[in-house]
């Protein structure tokens, strides 16, 4: 029993001191977004053709990373400001995701596997290009509880101050870097709870479980991808750091640690708690229920892809 105790312990503190650093760059990064970045400049930058609109808000986290803690909010206000749903959608669901430090994270976690980086990137994009599409034609009154209330969600929805600061001089310049430093403490702190909770209970699934429950996980490609959904959106672990718990479960198909990396980032217990606060219970409905869909079918393919890779 000591020596399983010393397996979890190591295990708990592995996976947290491997996924810590990314967590911080991460928050770092989204703070200064959400300090610094302006929405009304997106809104001019977006291009006026849907599909178009839908690759702009794909990629756009390459510019713009924030984590999906603090995602929902800021598209709220890209909707008051006039970005249209569908590029608003696809950002929302793709930039927790398709930014840098996720995709360094995951190479990093992976050993340098560069079919678990793009198989992640891959899932992710075209479950965000398909939700923009379905959400495109949908009006902002469609979509928001309150639409004219495109500014009021800067702190309660996830917990943290998302308010932007202006004005000028160096006082306000020094203001603002300060406040950049105080959201990503507040950030890492609140997300690191998730990443600490994360990583006890994948040590305490690896190190319990029976042999052979896990030999029924490792041999049913179908039960290891649905088991691993359901641990990524109860768990709720920053997409900074999700690689580390998804890669700490090598014994699982790289299809279910794929299915792992693409739904939490989209639809975990944290986001469901945001969406009820910004949009209505239809349009919920389509953000749960529709990645959940495609990212199983998703995996699923992937699974006979790199089965003959």
């Amino acid at each position: 029993m000591s020596e399983n105790l010393q397996i979890f312990a190591s295990l708990t503190v592995a996976i947290f001191i491997e996924a810590a650093p990314f967590l911080l760059i991460g928050s770092l990064l989204a703070s200064f977004f959400e300090v610094f970045a302006e929405e009304d400049l997106i809104a001019r930058l977006v291009p006026k053709n849907p599909f178009k609109g839908i690759m702009f808000g794909l990629f756009i986290g390459m510019l713009l990373p924030t984590c999906e803690c603090g995602i929902v909010p800021i598209v709220r206000r890209m909707l008051g400001k006039g970005v249209p749903p569908a590029t608003a959608i696809a950002y929302m669901l793709a930039a927790p995701v398709i930014n840098p430090i996720v995709m360094i994270s995951t190479y990093v976690a992976f050993r340098g596997d560069l079919w678990m980086v793009g198989g992640r990137v891959a899932m992710v994009a075209i479950v965000a290009a398909a939700m923009g599409w379905v959400l495109s034609g949908a009006s902002m009154r469609e979509l928001l509880l309150n639409p004219s209330a495109s500014h009021s969600c800067h702190s309660g929805c996830c917990g943290h101050d998302h308010h932007h600061q202006h004005g000028h001089g160096h006082g306000h310049r020094q203001g603002r870097l300060l406040a950049v430093l105080r959201h990503t403490a507040g950030e890492f702190l609140s997300m690191g709870k998730f990443l600490l909770l994360g990583a006890i209970i994948t040590a305490l699934f690896k190190t319990f479980t029976p042999a052979g429950v896990l030999n029924i996980f490792e041999s049913s490609e179908l039960l290891a991808i649905i088991t691993m959904m359901v641990l990524a959106i109860l768990l709720s672990v920053c997409s900074e750091a999700d690689a580390f718990v998804a890669a700490s479960f090598s014994s699982f198909p790289p299809a279910a640690q794929l299915a792992f990396m693409a739904i939490g980032p989209m639809v975990d217990l944290k986001l469901i708690a945001m969406f009820s606060a910004v949009f209505k219970r239809r349009i919920i409905f389509y953000l749960i229920f529709g990645p959940v869909f495609l990212v199983f079918c998703l995996a699923i393919i992937m699974g006979v892809i790199l089965s003959r890779v």
